[in-house]
């Protein structure tokens, strides 16, 4: 196994790929249950949306810790506690018997999602260099993608026979298989030498200091930021624009949701071809131009004083499916600038995104409004400053 990724890099892929899933069935599996939980609770459907956002934040500081420790301690120790943290926690919420409780499971549930999940671009780039790493970062992404496409209908299933409280039965049982075979199939990668087993707040601290004195990799790290921070603003609202707003009928939520699962695998695909001829920078530009395409659309549709349902439809498909020629070439971009502390850049690159999803999204919940307008001006922001920032990199490099 200690060649795993010469001998058998499919499994090592899949293994990843499986890492990387915890967080979107985490969110995406009960999206739909979000109207009942409010019903259970007694509260606002808003109340029930700082569940994903404050999801965002536990992550963002899962990955803020997991990835300096990562560097010093080895990214497999990092990784099967992460999924231990994330298990157990999960386990915990269907026994709540009120809001504020899983508010807090919540955050320490994604703590071990962010914790975990930090660790994968690293074996890649431990193992991998300059365009490999963008194939390998992508091919998880796509992998990453089945998730919420089925997530949804996982968590549909479940909510129809056991309640809210059976989708977090089955994100424990998924926590523990994982953590059985990442256990036994995935090797360390971190080369021992750099592996010193001991680490300080400073140490910690200089480690991002090294990420950021680079100006380049701040801009560019803003920018992918942004850019998947929209979609982290629509994964917020996804059940209050469908299932609320346009009144459509549960069970076709699934099918919604999983239009931009789709786009997103059909993009991250081409990009593995493209990357044959094309530089990451190249195709990271093509995927932020799209979603802005998308993100102007969108806000049109929503100013509209009765939004049409396909418009919207179209509008976020579009700019959901654009990441899959964003994320992998954006990640890898990034990392390759800065290979000495790739677990910090690479958790750098999640907390970001997870700490303005938390921002936006958390703001948009607690001033809810009856219309799309908030989310559709939202996510055009975002996409608007990505594209900006980007542009604003490319310029300091020429």
């Amino acid at each position: 196994m200690q060649n795993i990724h010469k001998r058998n890099p499919l499994l090592l892929t899949v293994m990843l790929a499986a890492l990387v899933t915890l967080s979107p069935f985490a969110i995406d599996s009960y999206l739909a249950a979000m109207p009942m939980m409010a019903t259970y609770f007694g509260v606002r459907i808003s109340v029930v949306e700082l569940t994903i956002t404050l999801y965002f934040l536990g992550f963002a500081v899962g990955n803020f810790f997991g990835g300096p420790l990562s560097d010093s301690f080895g990214r497999k120790p990092i990784a099967v506690s992460g999924i231990a943290i994330y298990g157990i926690s999960a386990l915990m919420i269907p026994f709540c018997d009120n809001i504020e409780l899983i508010f807090i499971l919540r955050v320490t549930q994604a703590f071990g999602g962010g914790f975990a999940t930090v660790t994968s671009n690293v074996f890649i780039r431990d193992w991998y260099s300059g365009k490999e790493v963008a194939k390998f970062v992508t091919i998880i992404s796509m992998m990453m993608m089945l998730a919420p496409l089925f997530a949804p209908v996982i968590g549909a299933l479940l909510i129809e026979h056991q309640g809210w409280q059976g989708v977090f039965y089955f994100l424990f049982a998924f926590a523990v298989l994982l953590f059985v075979s990442f256990f036994i199939l995935v090797p360390e990668s971190r080369d021992q030498k750099l592996i010193t087993r001991k680490i300080t707040a400073a140490q910690v601290l200089q480690k991002y200091k090294i990420f950021f004195s680079d100006k380049e990799s701040v801009i560019m790290l803003f920018a992918i930021s942004f850019s998947m921070a929209g979609m982290y603003i629509f994964l917020t609202g996804a059940s209050f624009i469908y299932i609320k707003f346009f009144g459509v009928e549960q069970s076709k939520f699934p099918l919604l949701f999983g239009a931009n699962v789709v786009l997103n695998i059909l993009l991250s695909f081409l990009n593995t071809i493209l990357l044959k001829k094309h530089k990451p920078r190249f195709l990271l530009r093509i995927g932020l131009a799209l979603q802005l395409i998308a993100g102007i659309a969108l806000f049109v549709a929503v100013l509209q004083s009765e939004p049409s349902f396909w418009a919207v439809f179209a509008s976020i498909v579009l700019f959901v499916g654009s990441l899959g020629l964003v994320f992998g070439n954006g990640t890898a971009a990034i990392l390759n600038i800065n290979p000495q502390v790739s677990g910090s850049a690479n958790a750098t690159i999640g907390i970001t995104r997870f700490i303005l999803s938390f921002l936006i999204g958390t703001v948009i919940a607690l001033f809810h409004a009856d219309n799309l307008v908030p989310l559709g001006t939202a996510m055009f922001c975002c996409t608007f400053t990505g594209n900006v920032l980007y542009t604003w990199a490319m310029r300091r490099v020429n």
